[in-house]
């Protein structure tokens, strides 16, 4: 079973979201930050990572860019979901969602990546 680590300082879009993806099989963890999110990744590497670009102590550029310079995570896929920012050219990531997105499209996403 794959696991997602979601990430999003708002808690109920974090709960909707970990209701969803784990009724698709999913193993789901949640970080308010990406501080927090980088400390669970690299205590337990998951299969994807979905983060939201706007957070505090650590955004989800940030969190890009942390795990990509760690040997553990840099392979880890990482979707980056965001209402306002847009990615830099060099954005390391699999997929970027606007929000508000389609959760059709972030299952999309998670099914191309990782597999339940």
């Amino acid at each position: 079973m794959a696991t997602v680590l979601l990430v999003d300082d708002d808690s109920n879009a974090l709960d909707a979201l970990k209701e969803l993806v784990g009724q698709e099989g999913y193993r789901v963890r949640t970080a308010l930050d990406g501080s927090d999110a980088l400390k669970s990744a690299l205590a337990d590497p998951p299969d994807v990572v979905i983060s939201d670009c706007m957070m505090p102590r650590m955004d989800g550029l940030e969190l890009m860019r942390a795990m990509r310079r760690d040997r553990k995570l840099a392979a880890v896929p990482l979707v980056l979901v965001s209402a306002l920012v847009t990615l830099p050219a060099d954005a390391d990531v699999v997929g970027f969602l606007r929000k508000p997105f389609a959760v059709a499209q972030l299952l999309d996403i998670l099914r191309r990546v990782a597999s339940p």
